[in-house]
């Protein structure tokens, strides 16, 4: 212990740096000094340890085994102290830069692209590149900083906060209800017009499960089938028959009246599998003071309910 606590964070910064460089000349040209000075630092790092860290060469010097785990100790904690530093700075400033965001079409379309305007106003000194698709998106190799995602969150290499759970729901529209009825139970959709979602994967099933029972799959049949959300609800809005969609999609329809919401006893799902709404970054980066605030201010507008839930 004694000899660690004769180490300095400027001695390991020049240690670290001869590991880079392999070379005591290279770093002092470096730092303005002489070589000698780079020497007699790491030859005092050495004798406080009472360790080896330095093999010397003629023209280059390479770590020990003692001096490859310091290296590396040494690393982890230089950039603890980096981001220490960083957060320090960002406390008093006012965010600024490129916020990279991408998400899904329709979701970027109703609950991302409304608060722009405000999120511009209020954070001037901010610039932001928004993408939006539904593929798979990879946020190192695109350079992403921040990411709208929905589904089940298994990847953990990223970060999350999660904006709240995905409902669904199905609805029609008052017209529909009024000429066709009301259905009481999953069984009875056989006898109504569902407008289907239908990707790359074929067409959605739609699940129901009441109370504690096991998910119950139903194959449903319609007019019309498509590969956009958008369609369909509209389709859904006008009379043509029944939808099956996230709650986020649809709340607005559904308050102001455009649709009724069906099946209260039961809860709906496209998926077994639990699937959330969340805001996702690169675990492997420090969570930047312009990336914070973006986070910061979607989940402020979205509430601790999604406003589209309430």
């Amino acid at each position: 212990m004694q000899g660690l606590n004769a180490l300095s964070f400027k001695a390991l910064r020049l240690f670290v740096a001869v590991l880079d460089h392999g070379s005591f000349s290279e770093v002092a040209r470096r730092e303005g000094v002489a070589p000698s000075s780079i020497s007699r630092q790491i030859q005092l790092m050495e004798q406080g340890l009472n360790q080896q860290l330095l093999y010397r060469h003629t023209r280059a010097v390479s770590p020990t085994e003692a001096g490859r785990v310091l290296g590396l100790h040494a690393r982890l904690m230089l950039g603890q102290l980096e981001e220490a530093e960083q957060a320090l700075q960002e406390q008093h400033s006012e965010p600024s830069g490129l916020v990279r965001i991408n998400a899904p079409v329709v979701f970027g379309q109703l609950h991302v692209a409304p608060f722009m305007g405000e999120l511009c106003r209020r954070f001037p000194k901010l610039q932001f590149d928004v993408q939006q698709t539904d593929h798979y998106v990879d946020p190192l190799q695109d350079g992403t900083d921040l990411l709208f995602r929905i589904g089940p969150m298994h990847d953990s290499s990223m970060q999350a906060r999660i904006i709240g759970p995905q409902r669904y729901c199905v609805a029609a529209s008052p017209d529909y209800l009024a000429r066709h009825g009301t259905p009481q139970h999953p069984e009875q959709l056989i006898d109504h017009q569902c407008l289907a979602y239908k990707g790359f994967a074929g067409q959605q099933r739609w699940f129901f499960r009441n109370q504690q029972l096991e998910w119950t799959p139903y194959t449903v049949r319609g007019a019309i089938t498509s590969n956009h959300a958008d369609t369909l609800a509209q389709a859904a809005e006008r009379g043509s028959g029944l939808v099956m969609f996230p709650s986020w999609l649809i709340g607005e329809a559904l308050h102001a009246g455009r649709l009724v919401k069906l099946f209260d006893d039961y809860h709906v799902s496209n998926s077994l599998e639990p699937q959330q709404i969340a805001l996702l970054w690169p675990g492997s980066r420090r969570l930047s003071i312009k990336v914070r605030t973006v986070i910061d201010f979607y989940l402020e507008q979205f509430g601790e309910v999604p406003y589209w839930d309430r």
